[in-house]
């Protein structure tokens, strides 16, 4: 029963569905790439890179990530989140720091495997990881950029790794739609987020947006980078994609503006409605990405 109980917080550290996340995002640069190499007939005559690979590099840096956030979070997390592993005590603070190490080095030394531009490529994502939550968290905006950044480069990574193996790096560039999508939509929920974590962030005085421009201006920020959404999700379709990845991104499509629409119609824009908006963008985040994922899948299996 010990081990089962500290199995349980060390996953609840690393956010276990989140790397699930994590890995299913790297799949998709992967298979853009891939479909770019034109299906896995060009994957088995060149021995291509197994996509494996380029997950466990990711699924490992990014639960050190985690892990990292909630050593450097531990002060804030017991007053705010007194349930989280570090604090409850059901992880002690050198466990956690432990685990971050461990599985960022591990991480890191399996993105040799692809190549060194894939390698650097990972050593510099897992270095701005942990300035993220050493300091750079805490200066707003720019903090959710990085966090948003660091959500799509695992697109970018995927693609980069098998682009390398295969030794065509101009191939990276099929990431660029899937990738620019996950950023912004990342980004409206991560502005959306700072107007739901307000007081909160007024205990770590956190120079978040709406603290900094007012929850209004917050808001106002995150519909235009929604409405950005809507006007670039038909691209891909008129770029190549299938009817599968239009059927999917319209359901992403309608979150979005239902959003929208609460934001607008609201008389309250306060945390409760944030709440709730970045609830539904969640669900966007997830739609949005497995449209390019199956359409993808379809593309590579028929290529």
């Amino acid at each position: 029963m010990r081990i089962k109980y500290k199995l349980k917080a060390y996953a609840e550290l690393v956010r276990v569905h989140n790397l699930l996340a994590s890995g299913l995002t790297t799949v998709v640069g992967y298979l853009a790439v891939l479909s770019w190499a034109k299906g896995l007939h060009t994957l088995r005559i060149s021995n291509g890179l197994n996509p494996l690979i380029p997950v466990a590099t990711v699924t490992l840096v990014a639960a050190g990530g985690y892990a990292i956030n909630d050593y450097f979070d531990v002060d804030v997390d017991a007053v705010n989140k007194p349930s989280r592993p570090i604090p409850s005590g059901r992880v002690s603070i050198n466990e956690a720091l432990g685990i971050s190490i461990t599985t960022i080095a591990v991480g890191v030394l399996i993105a040799t495997i692809p190549g060194p531009i894939s390698f650097t490529f990972a050593m510099l994502n897992s270095l701005l990881i942990v300035a993220y939550s050493y300091k750079v968290k805490e200066l707003g905006l720019l903090g959710n950029i990085v966090v948003s950044f660091e959500g799509s480069s695992s697109i970018i990574y995927g693609g980069l790794a098998l682009s390398e193996s295969l030794g065509r790096l101009r191939y990276v560039a099929a990431v660029t739609l899937p990738s620019v999508y996950a950023f912004i939509l990342l980004l409206a929920r991560e502005v959306v987020k700072t107007i739901e974590d307000f007081r909160a962030d007024s205990i770590r005085n956190v120079k978040s947006l709406p603290r900094v421009a007012g929850v209004d201006t917050a808001y106002n920020f995150s519909l235009v980078l929604l409405i950005l959404i809507l006007l670039i999700s038909p691209i891909p379709y008129l770029l190549g994609y299938g009817v599968l990845y239009i059927a999917l991104s319209a359901v992403t499509d309608a979150i979005i503006l239902y959003s929208i629409m609460l934001v607008i119609r609201s008389q309250h824009r306060d945390e409760v409605l944030a709440g709730r908006i970045r609830a539904y963008l969640k669900v966007a985040i997830f739609t949005g990405i497995s449209a390019f994922l199956t359409d993808l899948g379809i593309q590579v299996l028929t290529a």
